[in-house]
């Protein structure tokens, strides 16, 4: 600890600031501390209501005063913006400290990924950790654009900011004891860090093998009973809130004053424009709140809880010692974020920065490289069999696995409007090597052309379904033309793009324009009938094969459930 910190705790040298007129949420004691005035010194607590002087006294006038909030998993990637960007979205809402997973990027540039997001979220008023990609790729049912092994690892240990091995989503590798996989694991146990799970369903005895190996922690839980299984079996269980994966509110029943220790908070997947017209993590407090959660513990849940998890010193609380990271609001009630200080410096007032801060700018080579497509190569022929659907799910990232009998004209399958059953295709962009998933889907309601990204869980290929090939085609050109991106095409027609060329998952434009081309695209979705949640990040989560029941991705279809491959075509 700074020895400043320690002369002022003491009074022998004059604190920063002191916070006056405040209600302290205690999470250590799990009380509430009213009238009190919390000093700063250099960033840090040096005292509570202990009676130091201060250069200067900010009045709270009565508002309540907790600890920063913080996201226990956030791929900062799927927010369509940079992480300087991020932050100046997300800590006007009380969020001063995120736990960051660059998986995506990772899948798609490997170390060159993981140490571009090291160094561009650095010098930021927002603590950003990260846990180390642990499936990159994330399974052998596709193509990702790279690789990391447990030998590429061991320099990122030496990284402050890296904290432990990030979400161990290949659960049947672990359960098949993986020799590349167990290696990754008992490199972070060795050094005694925090290893966060991704089990989705997983019950029973496999469940406590999984834990068994050295996981602590999941995200991917839907239901009460879920959650209290895995509580009782020693993990953390984090309540997701994302922008397709809504499972917060289905969790809080298995929440109780005894238990309440083992949850935190995490959106995993938000877009920009969610977080800034719904919120962050001030969202998901809400959410608890409204649903009947003690006040004490859901501050607990939605910041003390993460640190302690993954061992973050200093934060967490509001106690002496522990890093100046507020967010002031007046009522439990509704939870709003009036005042957020970082490092006991105020750096938003009534939702707005009151700071500016530069970004750090780092190069970054071009991501999308896919082989010459024809029109053709989005022909789907007509075997006289039925196929195998991909079922959407509202709110959910799990989908079904159905079978339909589809009309064949010139021996090749369109898609059928009136059944809501489109063709969907998974470019790989990565190594130019030509492979195309080819498949159907129902429940995204497009009723016209095409819609696209190269944002795919989680080796982030090119997806794209559509209602005709002209659509499709053109949208997969467009996509290959602005480097990666999002898309709508309606015959040779681009309606609207969102060109992200960091990585082909990030804008390098201010959260202000993202955030106005995904209104568009949300106005545009509406008019169009669309009936998905988030129609582009459902379409995302569509190539990811870890994820029930049934999945698309470069190499053609995966059965979740059976973790294989399965033909389009059904004898």
């Amino acid at each position: 600890m700074n020895r400043d910190v320690i002369d002022a705790a003491t009074g022998k040298t004059i604190c920063d600031v002191n916070y006056t007129n405040c209600t302290v949420v205690d999470v250590l004691s799990g009380r509430f501390l009213p009238n009190s005035i919390v000093s700063v010194k250099g960033g840090f607590i040096a005292g509570i209501n202990d009676g130091l002087d201060a250069k200067e006294s900010i009045n709270l006038e009565g508002m309540f005063l907790a600890p920063g909030l913080i996201d226990a998993h956030v791929h900062i990637e799927s927010s369509l913006l940079t992480p300087a960007e991020y932050a100046r979205v997300v800590l006007p809402r009380g969020t001063t400290t995120v736990v960051a997973d660059p998986h995506e990027i990772a899948n798609v540039m490997g170390y060159d990924g993981m140490r571009y997001m090291l160094n561009v979220s650095r010098d930021i008023p927002l603590d950003v950790y990260f846990m180390v990609p642990s499936c990159v790729p994330a399974t052998d049912f596709d193509t990702a654009g790279a690789a990391l092994y447990a030998s590429d690892m061991h320099q990122f240990l030496q990284e402050p900011r890296v904290l432990g091995l990030g979400e161990v989503m290949n659960y049947p590798g672990v359960l098949a004891r993986n020799p590349q996989l167990m290696d990754k694991i008992a490199l972070f146990q060795s050094n005694r860090r925090p290893i966060d799970g991704h089990s989705p369903g997983l019950r029973g005895a496999s469940l406590s093998a999984y834990v068994v190996a050295g996981i602590g922690s999941d995200h991917e839980c839907t239901t009460p009973e879920e959650a209290l299984e895995k509580v009782e079996k020693g993990m953390y269980i984090m309540l997701r809130e994302g922008s397709t994966a809504k499972d917060l509110r289905p969790l809080l029943p298995a929440i109780t004053r005894e238990n309440a220790s083992r949850f935190m908070l995490c959106s995993d997947d938000r877009h920009c424009n969610d977080l800034r017209d719904e919120g962050h993590m001030d969202f998901s407090l809400r959410m608890m709140l409204e649903g009947g959660i003690d006040p004490i513990d859901a501050i607990r849940i939605a910041s003390s809880n993460a640190a302690r998890w993954f061992g973050i010193p200093g934060q967490g609380a509001i106690a002496p010692g522990y890093k100046a990271d507020f967010v002031a609001f007046p009522s439990f009630e509704y939870f709003e974020a009036k005042i957020v200080a970082k490092n006991g410096v105020i750096v938003a007032r009534n939702g707005a920065l009151v700071q500016e801060f530069a970004a750090v700018g780092t190069p970054i080579r071009d991501s999308v490289n896919i082989k010459w497509l024809t029109i053709d190569d989005f022909v789907i022929p007509d075997k006289g069999k039925p196929v195998r659907v991909i079922e959407v799910n509202r709110e959910s990232l799990l989908t079904g696995n159905g079978i339909s009998r589809l009309e064949g004209i010139r021996g090749r399958l369109s898609a059928d409007i009136e059944r809501d059953i489109l063709k969907i295709f998974v470019i790989e962009r990565h190594t130019g090597s030509g492979n195309i998933g080819k498949g159907f889907i129902h429940g995204l309601g497009l009723k016209r052309g095409a819609i696209g990204s190269t944002i795919s869980h989680d080796s982030h290929n090119m997806i794209i379904a559509g209602v005709d090939d002209v659509s499709i085609f053109k949208a997969a050109r467009h996509l290959n033309k602005i480097k990666g991106g999002l898309v709508y095409a309606v015959g040779d027609e681009i309606l609207l793009d969102l060109p992200l060329p960091v990585a082909g998952l990030m804008s390098d434009k201010p959260a202000d324009f993202v955030i106005e081309r995904l209104t568009a695209f949300e106005k545009l979705f509406r008019q169009e009938g669309l009936t998905a949640t988030s129609p582009l990040m459902t379409l995302s989560f569509m190539a990811l094969p870890v994820i029930p029941s049934l999945k698309i991705t470069d190499m053609g279809l995966v059965d979740v459930d059976r973790f294989e491959r399965v033909s389009l075509y059904v004898d």
